[in-house]
């Protein structure tokens, strides 16, 4: 990525393991990451490869057994490994916000939605619950749930699923952080809600809060994202600005991807596949993890990993095709 003086995210050198009865696996294994102050960054690949474990990471919401063992997380400048479950939680929220996966799984289903916004309010501000309501309901208005009054006293069966990640949305911005990572915010929900949640992130993004955005659906990356990594077995493959990506996509794992998306500039009425599966942590070749489906496998793929190479400035790719 180019060189940016404000960096509202920096990851570096990022190592996570996960204590099995196999013994250690890295479902993120040396990676690095940067989101510019006001930017959209994305990180897309197939379910498996380690997205979601970054965001926890970042969050500090890692399962159990589950433990960094090395690198560096920086918010807005400050170290966030090796912050106590105290001093996270003061950060969660305020400073960083996570949009799930699924809202319904998400959301406390015996509890109004106004009232699991208006805690995250109070959590992190001593204010009368009148004003964490009244907070709240102007949230929900500016995410786009019309008649927020009413809203605001429904529990999470009572909404659809797009007024469901609306509420996600709000209790994510409700105090305004500096940085939102959203998880797959568009999956299970029609073209249509998926369109206007993704119209949203773009508002939220114009008012300042950088985004990270996580997904499998190229196309929602290709709308929102100023800058893209490509993520398969727990490492990044390849990174570029959104355009070079999706014009001269490098990485065969990248093509692949490109190449099962539907276009209307596409002659071919067959789509193209990525034969095989995403491996198994413990069962990863010391060479490259995608030597096994790879078409253009050599010898030396399954035997030495390759390095990053910048192939033109903000563009680079983990391939022994492009490594000297």
């Amino acid at each position: 990525m180019e060189n940016r003086t404000e960096l509202t995210l920096k990851i570096d050198h990022l190592n996570v393991s996960i204590k099995t009865e196999n013994g250690l696996i890295k479902p993120v294994n040396d990676i690095s990451l940067e989101i510019p102050r006001g930017k959209v960054v994305g990180i897309v690949g197939e379910s498996g490869c380690g997205k979601s474990m970054t965001a926890r990471a970042v969050m500090g919401l890692l399962p159990p057994a589950t433990k960094i063992e090395g690198g560096s997380i920086l918010l807005d400048g400050n170290e966030l490994t090796g912050h106590s479950e105290e001093q996270l939680c003061g950060v969660r929220g305020s400073e960083v916000s996570m949009i799930f996966q699924e809202p319904m799984t998400s959301l406390n289903p015996v509890m109004k939605v106004g009232r699991q916004v208006d805690e995250v309010i109070r959590v992190h501000q001593k204010v009368p619950l009148a004003e964490a309501r009244k907070m709240t309901i102007e949230m929900f208005r500016a995410v786009g749930i019309s008649e927020p009054e009413e809203r605001y006293e429904c529990y999470p069966h009572q909404l659809s699923g797009g007024l469901r990640q609306r509420v996600m949305i709000a209790m994510a911005m409700i105090m305004k952080p500096s940085l939102l990572i959203a998880d797959e915010p568009t999956t299970a929900l029609d073209v249509t809600v998926e369109a206007q949640i993704l119209r949203l992130m773009k508002e939220l993004n114009k008012s300042g809060t950088s985004i990270l955005l996580i997904s499998h659906n190229l196309g929602v990356i290709a709308q929102v994202c100023d800058y893209v990594y490509v993520m398969y077995a727990g490492q990044f493959v390849e990174e570029a600005d959104v355009f070079a990506l999706f014009d001269q996509p490098l990485h065969p794992y990248t093509k692949g991807l490109l190449g099962a998306v539907t276009s209307l500039r596409r002659e071919e009425a067959v789509l193209e596949t990525i034969h095989g599966v995403v491996p198994d942590f413990s069962e990863l070749p010391d060479g490259c993890g995608f030597a096994a489906r790879c078409e253009k496998c050599m010898e030396r793929c399954s035997a030495l990993m390759p390095r990053m190479a910048e192939t033109e400035p903000g563009h680079r790719v983990r391939c022994h095709l492009y490594s000297a």
